[in-house]
């Protein structure tokens, strides 16, 4: 997707060596399109810092999220994907204070149809149905 939707190319690759990216087959294609791969000692989250607190950053925004909506655990994973939606659209100081999807796709993203998660909703159902 990098290559094709933003001619860009990944350099390098940093895993904590979890099961999903340590099969033969994955590394290959990694190796073979040049991305070196960096590994991480298993079980260490001091050595993959950024990412493990980036990952508890989500987790606590989307905990928040379904607390103030007053939403069961089972929603969390749609406040995940609501608060990365908003993460890739929130203005970010190593930036410029650009939007990361402005960034990449060099346009100031659309806020207005935004809406709080869990808020009421209606549906409109036209009178011929």
């Amino acid at each position: 997707m990098v290559k094709m939707q933003y001619n860009a190319t990944i350099g390098e690759w940093m895993t904590d060596n979890g099961g999903e990216y340590v099969d033969k087959d994955y590394v290959k294609l990694l190796k073979d399109e040049g991305i070196e791969i960096q590994w991480s000692i298993p079980s260490q989250l001091q050595m993959n810092g950024r990412a493990e607190r980036f990952n508890r950053t989500i987790d606590e925004k989307a905990e928040s999220i379904c607390h103030q909506a007053c939403l069961p655990n089972s929603w969390w994973e749609f406040s995940v994907l609501h608060v990365n939606y908003l993460y890739n659209r929130t203005p970010v100081r190593h930036l410029d204070w650009q939007t990361l999807k402005g960034y990449l796709d060099e346009f100031k993203p659309d806020l207005s149809h935004l809406r709080i998660l869990g808020c009421g909703a209606y549906i409109f159902i036209h009178k011929d149905l």
